[in-house]
């Protein structure tokens, strides 16, 4: 997600064709998104945390290729930014919290490793995008790298959350 947001001016002013005074307002619109998403994710996740990655990363898989195949397009591309900023987001409060109750005694090492992970994951992201950036998918290119990283996410989330519920279900001897 934030190999999109990094470079998400190119693709409004450039691709949607949004005047550079109007980018300010699409990036407030994800801000606004993404504190929605954190409220809202964090309270989902104290209820169902497995569930809520799950669907905060397969809707923001689902909205990045949108915003590839409507880019050129100024009115859905703004509103798919603050969607972005929903969902792209939403896990983050979840994950952190699992990471520290799944640390034990050191809640505060399972806590920034979370963190650590979350920027070596933005740098990667955001190098690769940048590179995407520069090659023919021009505008479009962080938007699918975005896409693929969020579909990859996919894989050990449901793989996890399959292990923790195996081991959580209820016997029926």
């Amino acid at each position: 997600m934030l190999s999109t947001y990094t470079y998400i001016s190119p693709l409004l002013t450039d691709r949607a064709h949004l005047a550079a005074g109007i980018v300010p307002l699409v990036l407030a619109g994800f801000g606004a998104g993404a504190l929605a998403g954190f409220l809202v994710g964090g309270r989902l996740g104290d209820v169902r945390p497995y569930a809520t990655i799950i669907m905060a990363a397969a809707a923001t898989t689902v909205i990045l290729l949108a915003i590839c195949l409507l880019s050129a397009h100024a009115v859905p591309t703004a509103a798919l930014v603050a969607l972005l900023g929903l969902f792209g987001l939403g896990a983050n409060p979840v994950l952190i919290s699992l990471a520290v109750r799944f640390a034990g005694r050191a809640p505060t090492l399972g806590s920034a490793l979370t963190v650590s992970a979350f920027n070596l994951g933005t740098a990667a992201g955001s190098w690769t995008a940048g590179r995407a950036l520069d090659s023919t998918l021009g505008a479009t290119g962080p938007a699918m790298v975005g896409t693929v990283i969020a579909a990859l996410t996919l894989i050990p989330t449901i793989a996890i959350a399959r292990t923790r519920s195996h081991r959580q279900a209820p016997s029926t001897v």
